[in-house]
C-alpha cells in the first residue's frame, strides 16, 4: 500500500476552531459591536491566545489520529488571492465589511503559522496564492510526483475537483463526518473508517462543471443562465455522459467544450456563454492550464506558480518533523 500523507487547509482549520473559541467572549445581551470588541481584546490576551492555539492543535491532532501510518503532515494558509488582479469583485461580498477584530485575527494567523512551523510541520503560505492554489500544487507533489496517497482535510467541497486515484478529501466540520473519493476507492475507504464517517464517491469533473455553470455566491461568481437550478444541472450531466471529458489543454479549449454542450442543452447562444465560461474557469478551476493561461500574478519577474515553488524550496530545511522530506523532484515540476 502506498504511503499516506495529510494536507490541511489551514484557514479552514483556524476558522473552524476560532468560530467556537470566539463564542466564549460573546454575550447575547450585548450589541454586535460590543461583542466584536470583546473578541478583539481576547485576541490580544496572551492566555486566551494560548487557549485558541491549543484548541487548533487538538483539532489537528484529532483529525490525524483518524488515519493509520501517516507519513507527512502539511498545512497551507491563504494569502491575498491573485484572482483580485483579474476580478475586482472576487469574493467582494465576503470582504466588503470586516469585523473590527480583523487585524488582530490576521496577526493570530501569523502566530499560528510560525508555531506550526516550529513544531516541524510543513507549512506553506505564498504571497498571492489562495489556500486552494496551494492545496492543488501540493496534491500534485504527493500524488503525481511521489505517487503517494493524500487526504486533504477541509470544509471546502470545491476542492473535490482535484481528487483522483491518490487524492481524497475529508470534511470533519459536522456531526456527519464526510469523506469524498473517486468511485474506484469507495470500497477501500468504507472498510478503512469506523461507522461514524460517511464515504461518498464523486466525479471530480462534475464538481468543476457545477461551479462553472451554477456559479458560486461565496466567490461572487455568476451562474451561466438565470433560473438554471440543481435539477436542471443533473439532467445536463446525464445528457453529456456519452461525451468524452476534454483533456485540460488550455482554459479556452476546455471552455469551448463546456460552452458547446451547455448551449445545446440550455438553448442559449454559444457566443453568449463562452466568455463567461472562460472567466468562471479562470476563477474556479484548479489546474495548471489556468496558471499558464492567465499568467496569474507576476512578482520578482516570475508568475504565481514559479513563486510558489520558490517559496516551498526556500523553506524546505525548516521542517523538523518531516526529516525525510525532499523537494528535488517537486522543484522540477513543469511550469510551462
Amino acid at each position: 500500500m502506498k504511503p499516506l500523507n495529510l494536507l490541511f487547509d489551514g484557514n479552514y482549520l483556524i476558522h473552524k476552531t476560532f468560530g467556537v473559541w470566539s463564542t466564549y467572549y460573546m454575550d447575547k445581551k450585548k450589541t454586535a459591536e460590543e461583542n466584536e470588541q470583546a473578541i478583539a481584546e481576547a485576541l490580544k490576551d496572551k492566555e486566551k491566545q494560548q487557549v485558541l492555539v491549543r484548541k487548533i492543535v487538538i483539532d489537528l491532532c484529532y483529525a490525524v489520529q483518524r488515519f493509520k501510518d501517516v507519513k507527512r503532515v502539511a498545512v497551507v494558509i491563504d494569502s491575498h488571492s491573485w484572482r483580485y488582479n483579474f476580478y475586482d469583485d472576487y469574493k467582494y461580498g465576503l470582504t466588503r465589511v470586516r469585523a473590527s477584530y480583523y487585524d488582530d485575527f490576521c496577526k493570530m494567523i501569523d502566530y499560528i503559522e510560525e508555531f506550526l512551523r516550529n513544531k516541524g510541520l510543513i507549512v506553506s503560505r505564498v504571497h498571492g496564492a489562495e489556500g486552494d492554489d496551494l492545496l492543488y500544487i501540493w496534491s500534485i507533489y504527493f500524488s503525481q510526483i511521489l505517487d503517494e496517497r493524500l487526504v486533504i482535510i477541509t470544509g471546502d467541497s470545491d476542492i473535490r475537483q482535484i481528487m483522483d486515484e491518490n487524492v481524497s478529501l475529508f470534511n470533519n466540520n459536522s456531526k456527519i463526518l464526510k469523506f469524498y473519493c473517486v468511485k474506484s476507492n469507495e470500497v477501500y475507504w468504507n472498510e478503512y473508517f469506523d461507522t461514524d464517517v460517511f464515504v461518498e464517491a464523486v466525479v471530480p469533473f462534475e464538481v468543476l462543471l457545477y461551479k462553472v455553470i451554477m456559479g458560486d455566491t461565496s466567490d461572487n461568481i455568476p451562474k451561466l443562465k438565470k433560473g438554471f437550478g440543481p435539477a436542471a444541472f443533473q439532467k445536463f450531466i446525464t445528457a453529456i455522459t456519452p461525451y468524452k471529458q476534454p483533456e485540460p489543454l488550455t482554459v479556452v479549449d476546455t471552455a469551448q467544450w463546456i460552452a458547446k454542450r451547455f448551449s445545446d442543452f440550455a438553448k442559449v447562444a454559444y457566443e453568449e456563454v463562452l466568455g463567461q465560461v472562460i472567466f468562471n474557469l479562470q476563477m474556479t478551476w484548479l489546474n495548471l492550464a489556468v496558471y499558464n493561461d492567465t499568467n496569474c500574478m507576476k512578482r520578482n519577474g516570475k508568475n504565481l506558480l514559479e513563486n510558489m515553488l520558490d517559496d516551498v524550496n526556500k523553506n524546505k530545511n525548516k521542517y523538523k518533523y518531516n526529516k525525510e522530506y525532499s523537494l528535488e523532484e517537486f522543484y522540477g515540476l513543469p511550469i510551462k
